[in-house]
């Protein structure tokens, strides 16, 4: 019974937070270059939260309706968009490759 609950309480947040839109992606789809990319959803959500206009302006982006609500995917996104592309893939002929 609690885990049923547990699951239609965060699917239902993943929703809400889905439909206001996610920070991080629109960070980077605001990107220009210079811009701050390392964690950037994430620095919207706080900047957001502790309105903190000089990040919100050098960020370029609208922060989500709901950024305490946000704040937790935009850090899991962040994250693996940061380590995702930097994931060493082995390369044929290379020691510890097969």
């Amino acid at each position: 019974m609690r885990t049923a609950r547990f699951t239609r309480c965060l699917a239902c947040s993943l929703c809400i937070a889905l439909v206001s839109g996610c920070a991080t992606v629109r960070t980077l789809t605001k990107y220009q270059p210079g811009d701050p990319v390392f964690m950037s959803g994430t620095r919207l959500d706080v900047a957001a939260i502790s309105h903190d206009k000089a990040v919100l302006n050098r960020l370029r982006a609208k922060p989500p309706n709901w950024p305490w609500l946000d704040l937790p995917f935009s850090f899991v996104a962040d994250f693996f968009f940061w380590i995702i592309p930097r994931t060493p893939t082995p390369q044929p002929g290379r020691p510890g490759s097969e």
